[in-house]
């Protein structure tokens, strides 16, 4: 369900804003310093997200959000918080459940290179986010090892080999993108079988399609991940300055220096962790049909990053299919891009 428009009423007793949406899938709100906009981009993600009683500490009447087909969500602070769900002239009272399944946000605010535990502790984002990355690899390789495995007596009685010739090529593709995301288990690629991707047969034995037939469900299985993982790479190591971004079931994210010395993410400049971290955020773990919200996106960036930096948010949004909202005091986030923006006045 697309969110179309914000909108609060008394926020801090004297601001009544409202955001509309951009079509195009990014939405750049700005503002004058004082006039709430990081502490509204906030109260959506406390909105959505179950944080309610955070969200009724911050000063405002009313609250709502509206979605497509003319649905709104209203959250009425008075002595408490009322919470309803205005849909074909129904009123829907809703719970944190009902809120949270309705709409997923995911955001990032300025604090975000550091996650704080349930302990209180406050550990390092790009060190969670790499563990969580080699998790992924090491459970899609575990995955696919025992599919390989497992197939070795299946029949391809599901027509899926019909046409060798076009499921190899299509097979070969989706291989090609497995192996540049590092994805590709050792035990497949030296199975005589993978030579099937280099040399196609002229005439097809019955083993021979048997092997394209569990090639292509190694292929199906780790192809998702891949092609995440490869997004990631081709927009992040063109901007590293003299390293590259490898991902793996090990380390996670590992950089390579140009000299072939392998560092930690912690030693990346400033600024390329935050590319790295808001590019990994956008493609792993938001939700898609969901919003992104970044406040500040431009923390510790180059000019040239930020002037950039609407455009890969847009690219990603529509591949992602995200609606992604950025509060900025940066012109240069802006840059071309004045259509996108909402400003907040008084």
């Amino acid at each position: 369900m697309r969110l179309n428009w914000i909108k609060v009423d008394g926020l801090f007793a004297r601001f009544n804003h409202v955001i509309e949406l951009k079509e195009e899938g990014l939405t750049i709100v700005h503002s004058p310093n004082g006039l709430g906009k990081s502490t509204l981009v906030k109260m959506v993600c406390l909105a959505f997200n179950g944080d309610w009683e955070e969200l009724e500490v911050i000063p405002f009447h009313r609250l709502e959000f509206g979605f497509e087909e003319g649905r709104k969500l209203v959250f009425l602070k008075d002595e408490g918080l009322e919470v309803m769900l205005l849909d074909s002239g129904d009123m829907i009272p809703m719970t944190k459940e009902d809120v949270t399944a309705l709409h997923s946000v995911y955001y990032l605010g300025p604090q975000r290179l550091f996650i704080e535990e349930s302990d209180g502790r406050y550990v390092s984002a790009l060190d969670v986010y790499s563990q969580l990355i080699a998790d992924r690899y090491s459970e899609s390789i575990t995955t696919a090892e025992k599919m390989w495995e497992g197939s070795k007596d299946d029949s391809p009685n599901d027509g899926s080999t019909s046409d060798p010739h076009s499921k190899l090529h299509e097979v070969r593709a989706r291989m090609t993108m497995v192996g540049d995301a590092g994805l590709l288990p050792m035990m497949i690629s030296n199975s005589p079988a993978y030579e099937l991707l280099e040399n196609e047969p002229a005439q097809w034995s019955e083993s021979q399609l048997e092997d394209l037939y569990r090639l292509a469900k190694v292929s199906d299985s780790l192809y998702p991940l891949a092609e995440s993982a490869v997004a990631l790479l081709d927009i992040i190591n063109p901007m590293l300055f003299r390293k590259n971004l490898r991902l793996d079931r090990l380390e996670g994210f590992n950089v390579i220096l140009e000299e072939g010395k392998a560092i930690k993410p912690a030693m990346l400049s400033s600024g390329e962790k935050q590319l790295l971290l808001l590019m990994y955020v956008m493609i792993f773990e938001a939700t898609p049909g969901g919003v992104v919200i970044i406040d500040e996106p431009e923390i510790s960036l180059h000019i040239t990053w930020q002037q950039c930096i609407a455009s890969l948010f847009l690219s990603i949004g529509r591949t992602r299919d995200l609606q992604v909202i950025l509060a900025t005091h940066s012109p240069q986030v802006v840059h071309d891009r004045w259509d996108l923006t909402a400003e907040l006045v008084v």
